[in-house]
């Protein structure tokens, strides 16, 4: 089911990605309804195209009413939608388990869902306010992850070499582990050679914040703590 799934997605994407080099004529009088929860399923890949152009014009108006010049729109969308496709084409095994057994479980009774191992450890983290790190908040940022918040009183706090915005582009683990680059890799695989055991030691390669852009990674160690 997933595989059909990612195959139908990848068309759609080919057919945005040619869509937006082909640009938008506003002068039509058309409309587009974006809930399609009440609306019939496309029968051909004819109506299928057809309501996917409205989409993508309709993101595309969006950007123009809201100020943004007709030569960033094309860029805008073009990254907006890489983004998508990246996220589904990095999906794993156990995301694709959990997603089809929590529609199953749901189905059956909706206060009932299914977690992955991964699921389930932030699950029981996000309960008992606890866990064994390094004390930073990680988002991606394209490519990168991105430290985001540094927690107050956690080992990178504590260490204060490593802040807020810094770009983390490799892991290592212990004292004498190789790096690992992690660019482009997805957030949840970063963050679980991040985490460890309380009293190991992780070593990071970052790229800082408040240096230029052609300047080197720095390697920061950190003892996890919990």
């Amino acid at each position: 089911i997933y595989n059909t799934y990612k195959t139908r997605f990848n068309e759609r994407m080919k057919f945005v990605f040619e869509q937006l080099k082909a640009g938008f004529d506003f002068s039509v009088d058309e409309s587009f309804m974006p809930d399609r929860e009440k609306q019939p399923w496309a029968k051909t890949v004819k109506e299928v195209n057809e309501l996917w152009r409205k989409r993508v014009k309709n993101d595309a108006l969006n950007l123009k009413l809201s100020g943004k010049k007709d030569e960033d729109i094309s860029e805008t969308l073009k990254k907006r939608y890489q983004t998508i496709q990246k996220y589904i084409l990095q999906s794993e095994p156990d995301d694709v388990f959990q997603v089809y057994m929590n529609s199953f479980a749901e189905a059956i009774d909706p206060h009932t869902n299914y977690f992955s191992p991964k699921s389930s450890e932030d699950f029981k983290i996000d309960l008992t306010l606890s866990l064994e790190g390094i004390g930073a908040q990680l988002s991606l940022d394209n490519d990168y992850t991105k430290v985001s918040k540094i927690i107050a009183g956690g080992p990178a706090e504590k260490g204060g070499k490593l802040k807020e915005n810094d770009k983390i582009v490799a892991v290592a683990q212990g004292d004498d582990g190789e790096m690992v680059d992690v660019i482009g890799w997805r957030l949840d695989d970063v963050v679980k050679l991040i985490r460890g055991a309380k009293g190991t030691t992780v070593r990071l390669s970052v790229l800082k914040a408040d240096a230029g852009v052609d300047a080197p990674p720095v390697e920061i160690k950190i003892i996890r703590e919990k």
